[in-house]
């Protein structure tokens, strides 16, 4: 099925206010009294809305119903997992944005679980929540895709926050990982770094695939020849970069320089290429992926791509703004990160 066919799909599962106007035969806002507020609304009047509303599986927006009733607002932020810097890094700017405007955070590390998920997104309106971003690298499935659905059908306010959801019809604030990691690797196979190798997630990772293709990419675009063998589809994590360079440089696999999908699976295999006497960047060039504090005060100091967790947390808050305030979000934004060019590379 198409992004295009599945985001139709999802989109009639979530009705609107003006949905329910139009069966009811009022309007917009008579719906809104009759539902929400004190206003006086005849008993017949308020039925037939509340009959349509029921008919199409319609519920009140819970970011308005909170600021009638005088409660703070409560926003969840789910992500893949809190021992990854990029993540530590959005919570601090997410939580330092909405803070400003007197919403409170409420942190949830799915470990990449989707049980985890499900379960927050069928908790979501028992828990009264203003709204939630989704930020996970995971591949979303179908049936989460419809948990995410139904979760907007209660009235809260979704963004997604490093991937595209938009065939889910989430709003979604991404960085532009293809390009950058096409830019990345075209970069060292231009000086002189094939064989080139890819250390990083891609299987069940929505944004490791999109690196991946970039690395893809830039080989095709360099004509230069590319080995499966030269792909480790390795967790995000120190020890799995250090091991998947160790196991490749016992099995005699040959590369001239690696593209991690990460900052900590760069660290774990300048280790390696380190104990086995290899020279950085004189042997193999090595490039990160996050521009993490401890990245810059490496020897060699790690050339990465950039990143951009203020500028993801504003977006991420307008986002979810332009919904409270009944206003439909922009659908995509997309940041461009760009190469920071150190000493390993």
């Amino acid at each position: 099925m198409s992004d295009q066919s599945k985001r139709k799909k999802l989109s009639r599962l979530v009705p609107t206010v003006r949905d329910v106007a139009k069966r009811a035969g009022v309007s917009p806002a008579t719906v809104s009294r009759a539902l929400g507020d004190k206003a006086v609304v005849s008993p017949e009047l308020r039925q037939r809305v509340q009959d349509a509303a029921n008919a199409l599986g319609y519920r009140p927006n819970a970011f308005a119903r909170g600021l009638r009733e005088g409660r703070s607002r409560i926003v969840a932020l789910l992500v893949g997992d809190i021992e990854q810097s990029h993540f530590s890094s959005l919570t601090k700017h997410v939580q330092k944005e909405l803070s400003a405007v007197g919403t409170d955070l409420l942190l949830h590390d799915l470990e990449h679980r989707e049980d985890r998920l499900m379960h927050i997104l069928r908790q979501a309106p028992a828990l009264q929540l203003n709204g939630i971003v989704l930020a996970s690298s995971d591949t979303i499935s179908s049936a989460a895709a419809t948990e995410i659905a139904a979760a907007r059908n209660a009235g809260i306010p979704i963004v997604a926050a490093g991937q595209d959801l938009t065939w889910a019809g989430v709003p979604s604030v991404t960085y532009n990982e293809r390009a950058a990691a096409r830019h990345s690797v075209g970069q060292l196979l231009a000086l002189g770094g094939a064989p080139c190798a890819y250390v990083g997630r891609v299987q069940g990772s929505a944004v490791g695939t999109e690196r991946h293709r970039g690395y893809c990419d830039a080989h095709e675009a360099a004509g230069a020849p590319r080995d499966a063998a030269l792909t480790w589809d390795v967790a995000y994590r120190y020890s799995a970069g250090r091991d998947a360079v160790n196991r490749a440089l016992r099995e005699g696999i040959a590369f001239r320089s690696i593209q991690a999908g990460s900052d900590e699976l760069a660290m774990g295999a300048l280790a390696a290429l380190t104990d086995h006497g290899l020279r950085v960047p004189r042997d193999v060039r090595l490039v990160g992926f996050g521009n993490v504090e401890m990245s810059a005060h490496l020897r060699p100091a790690l050339t990465t791509l950039s990143s951009h967790a203020e500028e993801m947390a504003r977006c991420i808050h307008q986002a979810l703004d332009s919904q409270w305030q009944g206003q439909a979000p922009q659908e995509l934004v997309m940041i461009e990160r760009g190469l920071v060019q150190r000493q390993s590379s």
